[in-house]
């Protein structure tokens, strides 16, 4: 009998539990301070302490704590500065807008501290064209490379629109860019400099005045500093449709270890046909993979241009290998480049006769995906 009663009092005990931590979980929606958590303070929602503006939360953050975004007051009207290694978290990406404008920082969004994470926003412009989320810091044309290295920084989970370019970075490492929605773009859609070690993964990207995705190292034929300067490495590209834009991806001045895989690229088409509305075109890389992604109904499905230099970094070793071409194909699939010998690199400029360019000799060149997939891949990005 004392065994019954003590088992009743057991349960009973375990139901008021729950009772409470469902009232708890219930009260803190809109309502924060009172709360006093310390490290998480809250923009908009119920609470009397809490902020109205999202940047006077961020000035008032210390490093390591979240500034939490309610959409009760969405749209926030302001461009935000982010100075410390905090998160900045939107309550719903559909409903918790931030609208910015031309102001004398260039983004709406500007990161210019490592160990940042931003998401749960829908970021468009107010008036005027700014970039939608920037991150460098201490960076003054045109010196890309000798400015502070960005570690840690994760955008994701968040929809940009109208902007110039969605997510410009230089010298990012370590970053992670994924789960956004980035559409009608006048630049491109993300766009890093000389950056490092970062994952680009399921984000769609579409209707952009110019790449879906553009990786840069700003390697010059003629900069006697190319041996010197750091070139972007180790990035991946995965699980991402980028299409409807005038460029699918590009790599462009010495990227080097890129991993593309597994993207849908499709309807990429410029304004000039033939030279434009390329799905994936590399231009002095190294050793990128292009692997196992769907080429669908672009201009030119891809295009690559090889460079050799003697005593530079040879930018020839990349490997396209099991991707569907938008077809089956029993046969290997041929990719039109262009192979450039350069052997007088020491010479700044060009020297051309009526035939003969003696600094820079084009040879038509090929490469081939010996192993087309059958079938289009089935690549379920989470957006």
């Amino acid at each position: 009998m004392k065994k019954t009663i003590f088992c009743v009092l057991v349960c009973m005990l375990m139901m008021v539990t729950s009772i409470v931590s469902i009232s708890a979980t219930t009260s803190l929606k809109k309502t924060s301070h009172p709360l006093n958590m310390g490290n998480i303070l809250y923009v908009g929602g119920s609470g009397p302490g809490n902020y109205s503006k999202i940047q006077d939360a961020i000035n008032n953050a210390n490093q390591g704590d979240t500034v939490f975004v309610y959409d009760d007051s969405s749209p926030y009207y302001e461009n935000i500065v982010i100075k410390k290694s905090i998160t900045v978290l939107g309550e719903n990406r559909e409903t918790t807008s931030i609208l910015g404008d031309e102001s004398a920082d260039w983004g709406i969004v500007n990161i210019y501290s490592g160990d940042v994470s931003i998401s749960g926003f829908t970021i468009q412009p107010s008036i005027g064209e700014p970039a939608g989320i920037v991150v460098v810091k201490d960076y003054t044309y045109p010196d890309y490379w000798n400015i502070v290295i960005l570690q840690n920084v994760s955008i994701s989970n968040n929809i940009i629109k109208n902007t110039a370019y969605g997510i410009f970075g230089i010298r990012l490492k370590y970053g992670n860019i994924s789960n956004n929605i980035i559409e009608d773009c006048t630049g491109s859609g993300i766009n890093l400099f000389i950056s490092s070690n970062t994952i680009i993964t399921k984000n769609f990207i579409s209707h952009c005045s110019y790449r879906g995705i553009e990786i840069d190292g700003l390697w010059g034929s003629y900069r006697l500093m190319n041996y010197r300067n750091p070139v972007p490495e180790n990035i991946i590209i995965s699980q991402n449709t980028i299409q409807s834009n005038r460029w699918g991806i590009q790599l462009n001045g010495g990227a080097v270890n890129t991993i593309i895989t597994q993207n849908t690229i499709s309807s990429n088409h410029g304004m000039f046909p033939g030279h434009d509305g390329i799905g994936v075109s590399i231009y002095q890389a190294s050793n990128t993979q292009i692997t196992n992604n769907n080429f669908i109904d672009n201009s030119q499905n891809a295009y690559f241009m090889a460079v050799l230099i003697f005593r530079y970094p040879q930018f020839v070793l990349n490997t396209w290998d099991g991707n569907y071409w938008g077809e089956p194909s029993n046969t290997p699939i041929r990719i039109n480049g262009t192979f450039w010998l350069m052997p007088f690199p020491r010479i700044p400029i060009g020297i051309s006769f009526p035939n003969f360019d003696l600094t820079q000799w084009h040879i038509p060149w090929v490469v081939f995906d010996k192993h087309p997939a059958q079938e289009p891949y089935d690549i379920s990005g989470v957006y």
